[in-house]
């Protein structure tokens, strides 16, 4: 196929939408087939299995599968250590179940352990039974027994301490758990009450453990990071900064997040023209993408400032909430994502490539969008990253392509452009904070409509500033095919991830709502794309 030829086809209607219905087909049939070939014992439980259900089919009132019970009374059952024993235990009784009384095995089927640790799982399971520590089982002492033994035995404080998170009774599971760590020292005693003191928010008691050896290796980098958030310890807010951002990250929602990004970085590169590893947009791409998400980062230190040190937060009324997000979200993001934009201002002012400006400016934008995503694509499991491929991605890189453009303009002609590019700005955080106002302002959500205009009157200003710096468009690959085969594939990866857990049926369904719902965002992109399809 020569240039020609591959020129024609690419603009053709026909061959577009045929040949991405033939990736879709493809892209399905992976699905199926993962789904197909996943082993049976990693497979998503259906509604019925995922809930316990009183009374009704649609009141959950509680979360539990049977793959989940059944994992767990292996654990009971299996060669396991005694705190893992009494956690399953503590699960097994918790459930609205009428065969409780077979959920302790019998002594013989546990022979690894002693008589004491058999005693002391009976004494749980009867106490947890009966709602009461006094309740002796029908073969050995009480649970509160042997805590009151001294010194008690090993884990019977911290059965105890079980008992009470079943049965709350004014903190006294912090107690137990206290006791226990005295009297026996153990990783399990440790974590038991790392646990505890962050689920009461008791961080004033766990600001001591921070360096003690024993407890340390259990606060994780989100604790260490909310501890220091009530003395604003600024040097652990930057020490735990991006440990936070990346904790228990799973590593297929961050190749989620690099696809869809990925696309959006080989999109806008080629807003320039043909690609060439001479070009000054393609020689920034790298650092401008790095800057962006340096710029999400700093975002996170400003929510500290403005929000944890100052009190500037949301607000419960309508007035406060739509100036948050205007004088909060807006201007501190399109702000920072200008100030990480700023170090490549002069070596852009010297190549005195206007549209090379505005793409790498558009990439500083695009990369802290990738950075965001990461938190939303792992919140939806991966469902949101079609829709903010179309939408928060675009408009990231869209207010922060035209803010910076201006602003470069300034710096290069000393000043002259200066109203226009503070102009500029201006309109930028005015439009990022409308946009996320009529999402996510309780009293505006019904207007929603609104962020779709606001989103398009983004994009059309930035679309008029790139046809204005670039007006022939004759690639050889359409624009237009290449944004359409961007779409199947970022479509394609949510899918398949999404597939995986939940299974081809129910993905498909949800990508298609999801889908079907950015309709009319779709066509303008395809109307404002300068090119000729036919």
């Amino acid at each position: 196929m020569n240039k020609r030829q591959a020129y024609e086809l690419t603009r053709s209607s026909s061959f577009l939408w045929k040949s991405s219905a033939l990736l879709l087909i493809l892209i399905i049939g992976l699905g199926f087939a993962a789904w197909k070939l996943k082993p049976q014992d990693h497979r998503s439980p259906s509604p019925s299995e995922r809930f316990i259900f009183l009374g009704s089919d649609t009141a959950p009132i509680a979360v539990n599968t049977a793959q989940y019970e059944e994992a767990v009374r292996a654990e009971l059952w299996g060669d396991t250590p005694l705190p893992q024993k009494l956690y399953a235990l503590q699960y097994l009784l918790s459930l609205p179940s009428s065969a409780l009384h077979s959920t302790l095995p019998p002594r013989a089927q546990l022979a690894r352990l002693s008589d004491g640790e058999y005693a002391l799982l009976a004494a749980f399971a009867e106490a947890a039974r009966e709602g009461s520590a006094e309740k002796r089982p029908p073969s050995g002492p009480s649970l509160r027994e042997l805590c009151e033994r001294e010194p008690p035995p090993p884990y019977a404080n911290f059965a105890l301490s079980l008992f009470y998170t079943l049965y709350p009774k004014n903190g006294s599971a912090i107690q137990a758990a206290r006791s226990e760590a005295k009297a026996h020292p153990s990783d399990a005693a440790h974590q038991r009450l790392v646990a505890l003191y962050d689920r009461h928010n008791l961080l004033s008691e766990l600001r001591p453990l921070l360096d003690d050896p024993n407890y340390a290796p259990f606060i994780d980098s989100l604790l260490r990071r909310d501890i220091a958030l009530e003395t604003m310890d600024w040097p652990v807010l930057l020490k735990t900064l991006f440990p936070v951002a990346y904790q228990d990250l799973p590593p297929s929602i961050l190749l989620l997040a690099l696809v869809a990004g990925g696309v959006w970085v080989s999109l806008i590169l080629r807003f320039g023209g043909e690609l060439s590893w001479k070009s000054t947009a393609v020689k920034g791409a790298l650092p401008a993408l790095l800057l962006g998400a340096l710029s999400a980062h700093l975002t996170i230190l400003a929510i500290y400032f403005q929000e944890d040190q100052l009190g500037l937060s949301r607000g419960d009324d309508l007035l406060s909430q739509a100036i948050y997000c205007v004088a909060g979200i807006g201007l501190r993001e399109e702000f920072l994502k200008l100030l990480c934009f700023a170090p490549l201002i002069p070596f852009l002012a010297k190549q005195k490539d206007e549209l090379a400006t505005l793409i790498l400016a558009s990439l500083v934008g695009l990369g802290f969008a990738i950075e965001e995503n990461i938190s939303y694509f792992e919140q939806s499991q991966g469902l949101a990253a079609f829709g903010r491929f179309v939408t928060a991605n675009f408009f990231h890189l869209a207010l922060t392509g035209v803010c910076g453009l201006t602003l470069a303009q300034a710096y290069r002609y000393r000043g002259a452009y200066i109203n226009t590019a503070v102009s500029t700005f201006g309109l930028a955080v005015l439009a990022h904070g409308a946009y996320d106002a009529f999402i996510i302002v309780p009293e505006l959500r019904d207007y929603n409509l609104v962020s779709s205009v606001v989103f398009i009157l983004a994009s059309y200003q930035y679309f008029i500033w790139l046809r204005h710096l670039r007006p022939n468009w004759n690639d050889t690959i359409s624009l237009s095919a290449h944004f359409t085969w961007g779409l199947v594939l970022v479509f394609g990866a949510s899918y398949l991830l999404l597939a995986w857990d939940r299974g081809p049926m129910e993905s498909a369904t949800l990508l298609i709502e999801e889908t079907l719902s950015l309709g009319i965002l779709l066509v303008m992109f395809y109307r404002e794309i300068p090119e000729d399809i036919y």
